[in-house]
């Protein structure tokens, strides 16, 4: 069943500015260096606990877990079953459980048609090392890269969506169209280049992109990014 309770959190704001996010030494190709896979993002937080580090490891914005296994949507590393706790941004969270139905909605519009009532993603990592991309979405777990999207249609029927596949473009880019006009509506970021498809989501467009979608929300403040690697 649709999520349809706002939270208070969904519009978190934030005290940083623009400055705080900029790095003008950094090379956005390095953005998508690497995202954990479970065992590795399990690692990477015990050594930080064991060096008495965890502090350290410096959020800017507020973290939640996703209970994979119940949570609606639901979902699993692809490869892996579902988490009982996942950690992702709350910020992403909150988009994923009050907006993503109907971007998923636009999709089957696209292809096929019918109306989602429940909604399962697969999904290559949420958060990503600092140390190797400290400006990147993924560290601050506000990205999510999605391979494929299961859903059971209100008529009972089922789709499967794999991002891959290129007989899949007409639902992927209208979910992505429904994601950046979200994005730009309810967070104030603006349309890059005025294209409501990249906004928000990177794809098939980038050579790093073809097996999954990076979908996203970035950090805005005042109308503006707070960086380029805050963008998508």
């Amino acid at each position: 069943m649709k999520k349809i309770t706002l939270t208070t959190s969904l519009l978190f704001s934030m005290t940083l500015t623009a400055q705080d996010f900029t790095s003008s030494h950094f090379d956005q190709s390095k953005e998508h260096e690497h995202v954990f896979s479970p065992e590795e993002e399990e690692q990477y937080l015990m050594n930080l606990k064991r060096g008495g580090e965890l502090r350290a490891f410096g959020f800017r914005f507020a973290q939640t877990h996703w209970q994979e296994c119940v949570d609606d949507p639901t979902g699993n590393y692809s490869g892996i079953s579902c988490a009982s706790r996942r950690g992702i941004s709350v910020i992403l969270k909150d988009f994923m459980e009050e907006f993503m139905y109907s971007c998923i909605d636009e999709g089957l519009r696209a292809q096929g048609g019918g109306v989602a009532a429940d909604l399962h993603i697969t999904h290559d990592g949420i958060l990503g090392d600092p140390r190797h991309s400290p400006r990147s979405l993924h560290a601050e777990a506000r990205a999510i890269d999605i391979r494929s999207f299961e859903v059971t249609l209100e008529d009972g029927g089922t789709r499967f969506f794999e991002y891959a596949s290129s007989a899949n473009r007409p639902f992927y880019r209208a979910f992505r169209s429904c994601w950046g006009r979200v994005v730009n509506r309810q967070n104030g970021c603006p349309l890059i280049d005025g294209n409501a498809e990249r906004t928000g989501s990177i794809g098939w467009e980038d050579a790093n992109h073809q097996r999954h979608m990076h979908t996203s929300v970035p950090y805005c403040v005042n109308g503006r990014y707070g960086s380029g690697y805050f963008q998508r």
